[in-house]
């Protein structure tokens, strides 16, 4: 699969445990882009995005094996309980969904965000992973 599927509450954890921050528990390593695409239950506009963005995935893996994530962090919300929305959105800092996030990281400041938007068109998300992926290669070698 090429779009990975994480969802909220593991993230929630996984910051929790190691007690770093979000961003760097999503950008791991130096030298690649991050997309993250933050997507909820009973979102039309997510399911719309879908295939989208797995289209999208499949064409830059393909480009650049190795050096794009692609990340969809789900966000469930129950009988429209919006408790874990709520959370999200505490944590990111995003109101809309889908909201595609680009993250790299660095070297004096960890992992940072690039790129946001919410339901981007591919072409521009492209452009923008394009980009960022040349920053975490100047990243990657500046580290070294």
């Amino acid at each position: 699969m090429s779009v990975s599927q994480m969802e909220f509450t593991d993230l929630e954890e996984k910051v929790s445990k190691l007690g770093r921050s979000v961003l760097n528990c999503l950008a791991s390593d130096f030298g690649k882009a991050y997309v993250v695409a933050i997507t909820r239950d009973g979102c039309p506009a997510c399911e719309k995005q879908k295939p989208e963005l797995n289209g999208l995935a499949e064409t830059v893996l393909k480009k650049h094996r190795g050096k794009v994530v692609f990340i969809r962090l789900h966000v469930k919300q129950p009988s429209g309980d919006l408790t874990e929305s709520l959370r999200a959105k505490d944590m990111f800092g995003h109101y809309f969904y889908p909201t595609n996030m680009i993250v790299i990281r660095t070297r004096d400041r960890g992992a940072v965000e690039l790129y946001r938007n919410a339901s981007p068109e591919m072409d521009e998300l492209e452009r923008n992973i394009e980009s960022a992926l040349e920053t975490a290669i100047m990243m990657e070698k500046e580290s070294n």
